[in-house]
């Protein structure tokens, strides 16, 4: 009910608008951005007119308000079955209008400070002062933004089912709360005071990363001293209060999913030892998320277990401190061209990925079919170290995923394709 009244209580002109600053993308010709208005959030697109217009825009680093003559809409909803929903999506961001500038008027420009302006310059400076492609996984790694220039090696992590990488979750707040607290324990701070200084760190690295809901998730558990499942509960809250849409996002659905998965098997496996423990661990949780992730996406790259491994040490042990002391470096002017390194990561990615490119197609299970691949999973994790129940429970999945692949049911599709109808048949 509170989506529609604020979807149905919009303005439907508007001539001026400030820009989210932190939210600027430059796609060649188009800009794109989000702004705020007497409260209320649009998306906003632009096509630029000039280089110089390009150029001003992906330097911006200001708090910017634009007064300019353009058509406010209504953003499209779903044109085809499991399409992608750009209405709903906006919606679970407060954002019910987008406005299409014709034409700007006029450019205003301020040095009120905040921090979502510092990340924007920290954005800025690391596009403008590293190569590609360096500067995106250091703008991706440290602070949680990808330009578009990034889409085509995405879509290769995306198929490998390794893009989760880029999604700041667990593993960097770990790596900056933990150096946090060793920089201010070894300044002589106590550690009763530790705590009080590490909570406004953390709403500062928050800011900085974008105020992700799985960096706010992982967060609010780094903070809490409580039991793993209490600690998910709380978090749960807190998440609701902070951003009351969040399970509304696939992003946020799986980060508490995640979360969950963790908790429940926390201590299941504490029997086993080094790699043996590492890859039962990690079969378990993607085994778990599967279900969930191929409602959203419908396929399964099924060497994303050991590419996860492999790739997530590398990415979080060795390039996040490595790009994290660059920047600094670079702050004080010592600049260090490893750009290098990341042309190696990008030429491996590319190697790996041209036997295992096309993932498994698994297609999109029903509410019960769905409920039922979870309670199996469940049931499998429960007696995964009982033989016999082991091969029956997997048995019952393979068949339960076989059947989401494979409806018993034929299906007919009418494909909107912006120049006609066309009718797809599936069997």
């Amino acid at each position: 009910m509170d989506t529609i009244k604020n979807s149905e209580n919009q303005p439907t002109t508007l001539s001026k608008i400030t820009m989210i600053p932190d939210t600027i993308q430059v796609n060649g010709d188009l800009l794109s951005f989000q702004g705020k208005e007497r409260d209320q959030n649009y998306q906003v697109y632009e096509t630029l007119k000039s280089k110089k217009e390009q150029k001003f825009y992906q330097n911006l680093s200001q708090n910017c308000q634009l007064s300019f003559t353009g058509n406010l809409q209504i953003p499209e909803k779903q044109r085809n079955f499991n399409g992608f929903d750009n209405q709903k999506y906006l919606a679970s961001q407060d954002i019910y209008r987008q406005i299409t500038i014709d034409k700007i008027n006029k450019i205003v420009l301020n040095d009120t400070f905040d921090l979502r302006v510092l990340r924007r310059k920290a954005i800025v400076w690391s596009q403008t002062h590293f190569p590609k492609p360096m500067n995106d996984y250091m703008t991706g790694l440290l602070f949680g933004f990808l330009s578009k220039d990034f889409n085509q090696i995405g879509d290769i992590y995306s198929s490998l089912g390794i893009i989760h990488l880029f999604a700041l979750s667990g593993m960097q707040v770990n790596f900056f709360i933990d150096w946090f607290r060793r920089i201010i324990l070894r300044l002589g701070i106590t550690r009763e005071k530790l705590n009080i200084w590490q909570i406004p760190f953390s709403i500062f690295y928050a800011f900085m990363t974008g105020f992700s809901v799985s960096v706010l998730r992982a967060l609010f558990q780094k903070n809490i001293r409580l039991n793993p499942l209490d600690n998910l509960a709380v978090t749960t809250f807190l998440l609701m209060i902070v951003s009351p849409k969040f399970l509304l996002t696939t992003g946020g659905q799986l980060t508490l999913f995640y979360a969950f998965v963790i908790s429940m098997i926390n201590h299941k496996f504490s029997e086993l030892k080094g790699i043996r423990k590492l890859l039962t661990e990690s079969s378990v949780i993607s085994l778990s998320v599967l279900p969930l992730l191929i409602l959203d996406f419908h396929i399964f790259q099924p060497f994303s277990i050991l590419l996860t491994i492999g790739f997530g040490f590398l990415f979080d042990v060795i390039l996040l401190p490595l790009l994290l002391g660059t920047f600094l470096l670079s702050l004080i002017g010592y600049n260090f061209n490893i750009n290098h390194i990341f042309q190696i990561l990008e030429w491996l990615i590319h190697e790996v990925d041209l036997p295992l490119h096309y993932p498994l197609v698994l297609g999109n299970p029903r509410p019960i079919e769905l409920l039922i691949l979870f309670f199996l999973i469940g049931l499998l994790i429960d007696n995964l170290f009982k033989k016999r129940r082991q091969i029956i429970f997997a048995g019952l999945i393979v068949c339960s995923f076989f059947i989401c692949k494979n409806p018993i049911y034929p299906s007919i599709t009418a494909v909107d394709i912006g120049q006609g109808d066309s009718i797809f048949f599936a069997r």
